[in-house]
């Protein structure tokens, strides 16, 4: 890690999880429910307060540099990933002054970068929780950390994005969320022996980018369609005709990773969960992406079928697509294990299961 001056007592440590989204990629910020699942491998953000500095040093292990911020630029974004730091603090301008803020800001974390598993979203969240609850001293609910989240990445970072990002790292666990009026959440469990490997791809692109291609598509082909309503629009309609084979191809990839979602639900819902059933779905649900919606890549599509020839119930990309991270489903640690050895010909590969939300973790001598 850069080395920054640390000499203060470390004052806390801010925890959140990165995500992988089980069923309905792209439906979000079309008012379609999704399930996400928080992973178990999380950014930890360390901070120190010091009334008398009036600047912050902000590091992490992932990134070579040093940034110094002063108290009257804190809000200034530069271009650099510290901006979704930055941009908390934009976003509370106004009510920052007179407070303790803080002195250094050192970031851990075991989520890779621009992989499609949210780290940039578990970065905010933390950020997020740590001035508006522990600066500003808000208590903020997670619905509300989550909310704030948003809109710092869609209104002052300028990013196309939808909700279940921010909602999932703030929550935690696995539910389906839908966002049509108000945000609901409804917690779900997979049994205890769920396993997921997932493997990095290592193709690195900005997650901007695919998400604006595809969303261009869809609101185009929607205002053809005179904007109908999505969660009742008949996979057979008539008004679908008026759409060219290319169009057409994208939305029956909306309305099928909808009705696949939707038999997840009812599945995860059941009192015992049939994983093969799940591990099936999500084959169907990559399809949706790969032949549909097309934003998957070559490399992604073999690691799920080297996973699925090596014993996965199921496997799928995760993300906006085009590059980042693709999961298997196992029932059990060694066939996860096994997995993992196949997929690890490709790059990093990691086996996780769910994991908690946003908070504040104990202080002890060996957090540092």
């Amino acid at each position: 890690m850069s080395n920054i001056d640390n000499s203060n007592a470390l004052e806390g440590i801010i925890s959140s999880p990165g995500r992988i989204c089980l069923f309905g990629e792209h439906q979000d910020y079309l008012g379609l429910p999704v399930i996400p699942m928080a992973i178990d491998r999380r950014l930890y953000l360390y901070y120190w307060l010091d009334p008398k500095k009036s600047m912050i040093q902000i590091c992490s292990d992932s990134l070579p540099r040093i940034e110094k911020i002063s108290h009257t630029d804190i809000g200034k974004l530069t271009g650099t990933p510290y901006d979704y730091i930055k941009a908390v603090f934009k976003f509370y301008d106004n009510s920052i002054a007179g407070k303790i803020l803080p002195s250094e800001l050192k970031i851990r974390s075991s989520i890779p970068i621009k992989s499609g598993l949210s780290s940039s979203a578990a970065l905010l969240v933390s950020t997020v929780f740590l001035v508006a609850n522990i600066v500003l001293q808000k208590n903020l609910t997670l619905d509300q950390i989550a909310d704030v989240a948003f809109h710092i990445e869609h209104d002052v970072l300028g990013i196309s994005c939808g909700r279940m990002d921010q909602t999932c790292v703030s929550f935690g666990g696995i539910f389906q969320m839908t966002t049509t009026a108000n945000l609901t959440i409804t917690p779900l469990t997979l049994p205890v022996n769920s396993f997921f490997v997932i493997g990095d791809s290592e193709i690195v692109r900005h997650a901007d980018t695919p998400l604006k291609h595809v969303q261009n598509s869809i609101f185009n082909i929607l205002e053809t369609l005179g904007n109908p309503d999505l969660q009742t629009l008949p996979t057979t309609s008539s008004s679908l005709k008026k759409l060219t084979n290319k169009e057409e191809r994208i939305i029956q990839g909306i309305l099928g990773v909808r009705e696949n979602e939707k038999l997840a639900l009812k599945e995860l819902q059941s009192p015992i969960v049939d994983l093969t059933l799940i591990g099936s779905l999500l084959d169907e649900q990559h399809h949706f992406l790969r032949d549909n919606y097309q934003v998957s890549n070559p490399k992604i599509d073999e690691m799920c079928k080297v996973a699925k020839e090596s014993g996965a119930l199921g496997a799928k990309m995760t993300g906006a697509g085009f590059g980042g991270c693709m999961f298997a489903l196992t029932d059990s640690i060694d066939a996860a294990r096994k997995i993992r050895a196949k997929l690890a010909q490709y790059g990093q590969c990691y086996i996780v299961q769910p994991s908690e939300g946003v908070k504040k973790e104990s202080v002890t001598r060996s957090s540092f």
